[in-house]
């Protein structure tokens, strides 16, 4: 078997294991799926994507299938397993494992001994907090605590504050003056209400010799309370005691909290705490939204050339920024018919007489060898087109995409000078997708050196990992 022969039996043992690697992990299904559909209609689902997990507490139930915006919600399908069953009164919430983890779709069955939920149901669903509600509550929490203690600072700080505190100490002594006059012009009310109060408690003593006859009679039930309010009483002072403890020094500026409620240079490092939590907060947000904005998509694909009954395997990457037109490719494929390389040796011979002569022999050998890609490309409409480097040489190529993009056209041209009256390399391609993953193709390679018998009819197959494929391979190889 040639190095051609075994790099593309290689490639395709790749193919198929890796074939087989994303059918298990994405779940896909030939037919009708086994299972129930139900949609959530949710106001915000940013962060929520296509496959990303249903869990019922905590437990795998389901897959997001579909997200779609109708009437201005986003709406939500979900294929949840058979045997899950939700009943009237379910709810739905988006959630995130950990504080910057994937989200998945949270569902609540509803309470126990409801009716089963009917069949097209369109349940609501609640959207939690955002971490940017949070910065900015934190924010809002820092403007007031700076507002206060700039009042208080202004209120009661400086010469002004003094003649407040002066202001107030003389309202107050002024106030005492007019309480004594007061109760002067008032010396004969106050004497009937001191009678009254003789009158009360003369009664009270007769109140108080009853009760005590009572406590006689219950002297033990008596003697057990008493000796339980002391025990309370007791408790009661120990509290008081730890409480004025306290109090006393935060007063002195003792602590923790002594120095928070009395120290301005604590005040400003809480502030300027706060202030170092946003500018973090900012920078980690702007790192992610750098990362978001490149689209990755990985492609590996087998071709089989009739003719020559060889195999030819390919190995690309398209990066390219989000909501750009603007993408690069690059790509490295196996040579089956491989690189020819002309050698020649010359050989002179001295013969016994003394003549001589001279042989020359040219040579013509194949050898195996990988082929490099590099183009950029740029899509309008419905069209591609490309350019750059192609296996080795310059070339480019112009697609043409249809059926949402299921179904592709390709020409590619590339080797504009390949010796021994040959003409340039072109190949046209048709490709079809299954699914946004698998795909078949076929085509006619080195269709204009018909004469030379170097073009082949080919098929073939390959799959693809968009970039919402790799990040969820990456967050399923999490442990």
């Amino acid at each position: 078997m040639s190095t051609a022969a075994k790099v593309g039996a290689f490639f395709l043992v790749v193919l198929v294991l890796a074939g087989l690697l994303i059918w298990k992990i994405e779940d896909l299904k030939i037919g009708r799926i086994i299972g129930k559909t139900i949609s959530v209609q949710f106001d915000d689902v940013a962060g929520l994507k296509e496959k990303s997990d249903v869990r019922m507490a905590g437990v795998l139930v389901g897959k997001v299938a579909k997200i779609r915006l109708v009437g201005g919600k986003a709406l939500v399908d979900i294929e949840l397993q058979r045997d899950v069953e939700l009943r009237n009164g379910a709810s739905a919430s988006i959630q995130s494992l950990g504080m910057l983890g994937d989200k998945y779709v949270e569902l609540i069955p509803g309470p126990v001994g409801a009716p089963k939920l009917a069949e097209g149901t369109t349940l609501q669903g609640n959207t939690p907090v955002s971490f940017d509600q949070i910065t900015k509550l934190a924010r809002d929490i820092e403007v007031d605590i700076r507002e206060i203690t700039g009042n208080l600072k202004t209120s009661l700080g400086g010469a002004l504050g003094e003649e407040r505190l002066t202001g107030i100490v003389e309202n107050v002594l002024v106030l005492s003056q007019e309480l004594r006059k007061l109760l002067e012009s008032n010396r004969a009310n106050i004497d009937a209400t001191t009678t009254n109060f003789k009158e009360f408690s003369t009664q009270m003593t007769q109140l108080v010799d009853r009760i005590d006859k009572l406590v006689a009679a219950n002297a033990g039930n008596v003697t057990s309370s008493i000796a339980n309010a002391r025990e309370l009483s007791s408790k009661l002072q120990t509290t008081v005691d730890n409480m004025n403890a306290i109090t006393g020094k935060i007063n002195e500026g003792k602590g923790t909290v002594g120095a928070l409620v009395n120290s301005d240079e604590t005040n400003k490092n809480l502030n300027d705490a706060l202030v170092a939590v946003k500018e973090g907060v900012n920078s980690l947000s702007g790192a992610f939204t750098t990362v978001k904005k490149l689209n990755v998509d990985l492609g590996l694909r087998e071709e089989y050339l009739t003719s020559p009954s060889k195999g030819k395997a390919y190995f690309n990457v398209d990066l390219a920024k989000v909501g750009s037109p603007r993408f690069y490719r690059l790509e490295l494929s196996s040579q089956p018919f491989g690189t020819e390389k002309d050698t020649t040796t010359i050989t002179t011979t001295t013969f016994s007489d003394g003549h001589t002569e001279t042989v020359r022999q040219d040579e013509r050998k194949f050898t195996d060898t990988v082929a490099f890609t590099a183009q950029v490309g740029y899509r309008l409409g419905h069209w591609i087109g490309r350019v750059g480097l192609t296996e080795n040489t310059g070339g480019g190529g112009i697609d043409y995409l249809t059926l949402k993009d299921r179904l592709r056209f390709s020409a590619d041209v590339w080797d504009f000078n390949p010796g021994l009256n040959l003409n340039a390399h072109a190949k046209v391609t048709g490709r079809y997708y299954f699914s946004p993953s698998v795909f078949a193709l076929a085509g006619w390679d080195n269709f204009l050196n018909t004469k030379a018998n170097l073009d082949s009819p080919f098929i073939g197959a390959g799959i693809r990992w968009g970039d919402d494929d790799i990040k969820y391979l990456a967050g399923a190889a999490k442990p």
